[in-house]
């Protein structure tokens, strides 16, 4: 009985869900915050009616709608971009959150009262921009056939698929540099750092590797629907692997956007019918997302750190905006484009919301403080992202 509850709910979930979109769409916001906002209002921190076998459910649904748009992502960068992003690409995957990071684990040691251990832990959790809010804009533009010229979604894309692997490799590791402290234990620190790069790599690799093995085999399906779905199987495939083995050399999100990219490669023109096909998908994998992403807020939560959370992340902000100016340095960009490429590096969501809560729950001291600040990241960054991206593309950058 309970599976047809929920299946009924997700039905009807989808239509509320849409439904508040439209109307933040009608007030010239952006959908997502409205999908967002449908999820926090009835979610386990709003009016709680969500059934228990859906929120159990939730973390699997936000991953397929996370790996179709990364996915998308991928397709929608071709080899002549490539070679022009490729550099400042880079720059941004490391430099905003690593800069972000490092300053929050020094200003939570002024205003909280941390140790630079504890508030490395916190800050990279913050440090992540948040892929479901950029990547769709970008996906958005690419289709609007903004910004083409000099490949600007693309560079906020690449960098930003790269930019999460950088952030949860530095929590974790700060996480591991915490628990090491309190049992006497010592942690390798230099070999993490060593072992990022290298996961980078094999994950680009893995990409390409499964591209190629597919423009030998399942690209060469002449049923479109077929051919689809054997890729999105594939995709999802993928990201299973890293969700039940958590691999230090693999990030599949990565693998995924990269396989994308080879697959434009080698299907040259043909990769459209696959892209229409992801596009369809999308459609209704976003709604699930933001949904979800929404309801795992926790308003409540902010309380008595709203100020010091409000001031650590106006500095925190503004050292990664330096971050991007420093990552675009050398670029053909505008000073308009680089202040767009600023805006669209604000957002944070996804990590923040599945991240926030682990140090509390592996017993950290101040874990409860971190998971507020995190928590008012989104409340703060998602929407200044969202509309952001949303009002001032037309302004700042061109149509092709």
């Amino acid at each position: 009985m309970q599976y047809l509850i929920t299946l009924v709910f997700l039905v009807v979930l989808a239509f509320y869900s849409n439904f508040i979109g439209k109307l933040f769409e009608k007030l010239r916001l952006p959908s997502l915050l409205g999908m967002m906002v449908a999820g926090l209002i009835i979610g386990p921190y709003g009016l709680d009616k969500i059934p228990d076998l859906a929120l159990k459910i939730s973390p699997i649904l936000k991953d397929i709608a996370l790996v179709t748009v990364l996915f998308i992502g991928g397709l929608g960068i071709g080899v002549d971009q490539i070679k022009k992003i490729g550099r400042p690409a880079v720059c941004l995957s490391i430099i905003p959150a690593t800069l972000e990071g490092f300053t929050i684990a020094y200003l939570a040691t002024i205003f909280l009262d941390f140790t630079f251990v504890q508030g490395a832990i916190l800050g990279f959790i913050i440090a992540a921009v948040s892929p479901a809010v950029l990547i769709p804009a970008m996906v958005n533009l690419i289709e609007k056939k903004v910004g083409q010229k000099k490949s600007i979604p693309q560079l906020l894309l690449v960098g930003a698929s790269a930019d999460d692997s950088i952030a949860i490799t530095l929590f974790t590791s700060f996480l591991a540099i915490y628990f090491q402290g309190i049992n006497g234990g010592d942690f390798n620190l230099k070999l993490q750092l060593i072992i990022l790069p290298i996961s980078i790599i094999v994950s680009l690799l893995v990409g390409a590797c499964v591209g190629y093995i597919g423009s030998k085999s399942f690209l060469l399906i002449k049923n479109i629907k077929i051919r689809l779905a054997t890729v999105f199987l594939i995709c999802l495939g993928l990201r299973y692997i890293e969700n039940r083995f958590h691999f230090n050399l693999y990030n599949s999100l990565l693998t995924i956007m990269s396989l994308g990219f080879f697959i434009r490669y080698y299907q040259k023109e043909k990769y459209k019918e696959i892209h229409q096909g992801m596009n369809n998908i999308w459609k209704y994998g976003k709604i699930y997302l933001f949904t979800f992403v929404g309801m795992a807020i926790n308003p409540r939560l902010i309380g008595g750190y709203f100020f010091i959370g409000v001031v650590i992340l106006f500095f925190s902000l503004t050292i990664r905006s330096i971050g991007v100016l420093i990552s675009l340095i050398g670029t053909d960009l505008d000073y308009k484009e680089r202040l767009f490429c600023i805006i669209a590096y604000l957002p944070k969501a996804t990590v923040q919301s599945a991240k926030a809560g682990i140090p509390l729950q592996m017993g950290v001291i101040g874990g409860e403080i971190m998971q507020a600040i995190a928590i008012l990241s989104v409340l703060i960054t998602a929407p200044l992202g969202a509309i952001g991206i949303n009002l001032t593309y037309d302004r700042l950058i061109n149509r092709d």
